[in-house]
């Protein structure tokens, strides 16, 4: 990231996080469900990130958090305080909004002390060149927002939404303005900012990538309720539902029916293969299944060999290191496959006709819907 010259040190400020506890939490418009019983927490001076396609209540679960709507039902507590009840400006909440919100005839020094006017003029200057040293805008201090790119307003308004020293800071689709490379600087820099100070964070998002990106926790929604919270490598791997192992990364899913023989479980396909399952599947004989095959699961190679599966090479894709292959497996299920592309290898060079292994041990079996 570009950023004008300037002496850089730490800002000597404390440590701002607490817990957050969300318990029961339920709200209606107009007799419309829009969140139902969601629960979870996000420890103190943690990032959490609430994700979930449009229209999955993220936005509404927000608004209660930040005091902005009272849910019908359910408490939200902020360290010990059950703060269900109590107005937004007492609740010691920050907020990051997607259009930065800056107050465009003020500077941007005059932007960070806008929620600082019941202190001393003095401490007032102090607190705002502490903020501006954080994120790194000592030099853009009289400046007005219209003379800023997009990702320095985003740090004044990050800035401006620490200048009360909240409890919890929330971020409504902080990045999705910026183009991808500045999206991926700012990422860096708010982790950076949330490291030092010990932040508690929720970042409301639909981009998956920028969530696993930033989050130490995700809590993933789906129709107003909670299908799965936890780390993200463990909502990657161990998704609880179909609907999260495809909303958090891209799998390619197999139809697929549950047999057993003296050999142990296998899954036949809906084309007509047996794949041999490694350990047992938990599902009985007779079972529709879909399994579930993340692309750095799936195996290429030239020629036929035990297990392997035919597949036809529809197209593919060169992205930075890795190579991406849309597979069409035993003529019928279509594959995603990623490799790393090495220049001048078999990965460059593939044949249309293929064969395929995956490695069944990673993948995941679902209940067919």
């Amino acid at each position: 990231m570009a950023i004008a010259a300037e002496t850089y040190r730490e800002a000597q400020v404390p440590r701002l996080g607490q817990r957050l506890s969300v318990a029961g939490v339920s709200h209606a418009y107009a007799g419309a469900a829009a969140i139902e019983d969601v629960g979870f927490e996000v420890p103190a001076g943690t990032i959490a990130a609430i994700l979930g396609p449009s229209g999955c209540g993220k936005s509404t679960m927000l608004r209660v958090i930040a005091g902005l709507l009272r849910p019908n039902a359910g408490s939200v507590r902020i360290g010990e305080r059950d703060v269900t009840d109590i107005p937004a400006r007492e609740r010691s909440v920050g907020m990051v909004f997607q259009n930065y919100a800056l107050f465009p005839h003020l500077t941007v020094a005059e932007n960070v002390a806008y929620g600082l006017s019941r202190l001393p003029r003095a401490e007032r200057r102090e607190r705002v060149d502490e903020l501006l040293r954080l994120v790194r805008l000592t030099a853009f201090a009289d400046r007005l927002p219209r003379q800023m790119s997009g990702g320095q307003q985003q740090r004044v308004a990050v800035a401006r939404a620490l200048a009360p020293s909240p409890a919890i800071m929330l971020l409504d689709e902080p990045f999705a303005a910026l183009d991808r490379g500045l999206r991926a600087d700012l990422q860096f820099e708010f982790v950076r900012l949330q490291r030092s100070l010990g932040i508690t964070a929720i970042i409301v998002t639909h981009d998956q990538d920028e969530a696993q990106s930033v989050a130490d926790r995700l809590i993933v929604m789906n129709k107003g309720r909670v299908e799965q919270s936890g780390r993200p490598a463990e909502l990657y791997d161990s998704p609880a539902s179909l609907f999260v192992n495809g909303f958090v990364g891209h799998a390619s899913l197999l139809d697929a029916v549950v047999e057993t023989d003296a050999g142990g479980a296998g899954l036949r396909l809906s084309s007509g293969p047996l794949l041999p399952m490694p350990a047992p599947v938990g599902f009985v004989p007779g079972s529709p299944v879909v399994l579930a095959v993340r692309p750095e699961h799936v195996m290429l190679q030239p020629s036929p060999s035990a297990d392997a599966l035919p597949a036809k090479r529809l197209l593919s894709v060169p992205q930075g290191p890795l190579m991406m292959h849309d597979l069409l497996v035993a003529g019928a299920h279509p594959v995603r496959a990623a490799e790393n592309r090495v220049p001048g290898s078999l990965t460059d060079n593939l044949p249309e006709d293929v064969f395929v292994t995956f490695a069944l041990d990673r993948c995941r079996l679902f209940p067919a819907p």
